[in-house]
């Protein structure tokens, strides 16, 4: 039976079989975001370095990374393949603590756009200095016939840390540091006046988690100052802490359809390792939301006189409120204020229009009328409870 070959979500279509390419995809991620519409989604606001743990790794294993201004591109030589998954079936770990294939790959997304968080839809307040998001493949989902890496919103957002890191740490209680795997780490550690100091250098850059602990190894939830922390460097000011596993580290964690090599049996079983000629390479694509503001049109009375009660804006299923403003120079203005936030476009797609009446000092009754008014830039962007109205 002859037909068309479909390609389920989160896949490419891997080489044909004995193809030359000399490569083999491993991983093509894509960035999108809602704001630029007149580019087909595709974000160019991310410059992409993998941490100096992550490019070590790739030249060890025959791993070769291309960043192409809206994503990247991770592949291996056809000539490593076959040992790049040996490696990995050779790290997996019996546990208890960080069972199974934990074998990953760690990039710094650094912003290139200074009004990055303006357009997007996180919290106005965010700080690359003070947090950032952590995305890894584990929970990216297919949506739309896409696999998402997120879902643009701000539950991703962790604390950052430089290599210092301070945990309170109850009497009675004792402090671990864990790996994005849940094993614990070898952090050099202090105890002092109820708090314990962790000292990361030396450790790759990434996620890390703390465990508390009872005497007796009983484990504590731990209570007050948050327990994550992402290890970053302050140099490149990354926003986004990407993690990508080379392969599902243990069964249901995760969709197997986002990680390029099949899942392995655990523990490993003799001969049972995939061939690289089983490698899919996984498509994802990590998407960013735009802001939704509020818009606020001022219409300003040129000269004496006062504008006449059917001054209004229309266009879409937007409705406007109106109000008298005082403005700062002694100038009085019909504040027009959008009843619903709008989303913000690198091309807006509303088109309101200003209608009405200017009631002349002199008793004339003017018609006003503009076809079409400016659309909200995009920069500044303030906070609701602002004086910047």
């Amino acid at each position: 039976m002859s037909g068309a070959r479909t390609t389920p979500p989160g896949r490419t279509a891997a080489p044909m079989a004995g193809a030359r390419t000399g490569y083999i995809t491993l991983f093509d991620v894509r960035f999108e975001h809602g704001y630029y519409n007149a580019s087909g989604g595709r974000c160019p606001d991310f410059r992409v370095v993998p941490t100096p743990a992550c490019a070590a790794l790739m030249s060890q294993l025959g791993m070769v990374f291309k960043d192409h201004g809206t994503g990247f591109s991770v592949l291996v030589t056809q000539a490593r393949a076959a040992a790049m998954i040996a490696w990995v079936r050779s790290h997996y770990a019996a546990g208890p603590q960080g069972q199974g294939y934990w074998s990953w790959l760690s990039f710094l997304m650094v912003p290139t756009n200074p009004g990055f968080v303006g357009i997007t839809n996180l919290p106005i307040t965010t700080n690359p200095m003070v947090q950032n998001l952590h995305l890894d493949n584990r929970v990216a989902s297919a949506v739309g016939g896409r696999m998402l890496l997120n879902g643009g919103g701000d539950e991703a957002l962790y604390p950052v840390t430089g290599a210092s890191w301070s945990v309170p740490t109850p009497a009675g209680r004792i402090a671990a540091s864990l790996d994005l795997s849940g094993a614990p780490v070898a952090a050099r550690a202090s105890v002092s006046d109820g708090v314990t100091r962790f000292d990361l250098t030396g450790l790759p850059y990434g996620w890390y988690s703390v465990a508390l602990t009872s005497k007796t190894g009983k484990p504590v939830a731990a209570k007050g100052a948050a327990t994550t922390r992402l290890y970053v460097p302050q140099n490149p000011l990354s926003l986004v802490l990407l993690d990508l596993l080379l392969t599902q580290p243990v069964a249901g964690a995760g969709d197997a359809a986002a990680f390029p090599i099949p899942p392995m049996a655990a523990p490993p079983a003799k001969g049972a390792a995939p061939t690289p000629a089983e490698i899919q390479p996984v498509a994802l694509t990590v998407a960013f939301q735009p802001r939704a503001t509020y818009w606020h049109y001022y219409v300003v009375a040129q000269g004496r006189g006062h504008f006449a009660d059917d001054l209004a804006i229309s266009g879409g299923a937007v409705a406007f409120t109106k109000s008298a403003k005082a403005l700062p120079n002694g100038d009085h203005a019909v504040l027009f204020t959008a009843g619903t936030p709008l989303p913000l476009h690198q091309r807006a797609p509303q088109r309101f229009a200003l209608s009405g009446h200017r009631q002349g000092a002199n008793g004339s009754r003017d018609a006003i009328s503009v076809a079409r008014l400016p659309t909200a830039p995009a920069t500044p962007v303030w906070p609701l409870s602002s004086p910047k109205e």
